[in-house]
């Protein structure tokens, strides 16, 4: 069967909401990591949500709908990236830089960063509900069963390699 560019792009817009709003989420729950490969180390639901709406079978209006809430969200989702990579760029350079730097130098970048990614989690949040909304009773408990027998595999895959992670 043939993957076409639409359903790509749906599945990659689903992704990104997934991503934005797990790792909020996550935060409130497992102590913060460095790096951004953390929270996909770890499980983040962000990386299951293209597999779990999949599983859902939605039908073409449906699948329009989530395409036009993606779509109602791009602008924001765009700005706060805008904006998000030039403090961080900022800060890169102060960091990188031949001089000094003090924490106290970091401090205000570093405040507005993490602004930003609760930002940019509170889209992704409102995106998800947003497309939950949509789904009928027997597609969430679809999606209901497949998230529990990802949590199923995913518990056996740490009982046989021994990994100690905190329970989510």
């Amino acid at each position: 069967m043939k993957m076409s560019k639409k359903y790509f792009g749906f599945a990659g817009a689903i992704w990104i909401a997934g991503m934005l709003w797990a790792p909020a989420v996550r935060a409130q729950v497992v102590a913060p990591h460095f790096g951004s490969r953390a929270g996909i180390m770890r499980g983040g639901g962000g990386m299951m949500l293209p597999m779990l709406l999949r599983s859902a079978n939605l039908t073409a209006d449906q699948k329009t709908q989530v395409r036009q809430i993606m779509a109602n969200h791009r602008a924001a989702f765009r700005d706060l990236f805008n904006q998000l990579r030039a403090v961080q760029q900022d800060m890169s350079t102060k960091l990188f830089s031949t001089g000094a730097v003090q924490e106290t130098d970091l401090t205000a970048d570093n405040q507005q960063i993490a602004a930003l990614r609760s930002q940019l989690a509170q889209e992704g949040l409102k995106v998800v509900l947003e497309i939950r909304n949509i789904l009928t009773t027997d597609q969430l408990t679809s999606v209901a069963q497949r998230y529990q027998q990802l949590q199923s595999v995913r518990e056996q895959m740490r009982n046989m390699w021994g990994t100690q992670q905190p329970t989510q």
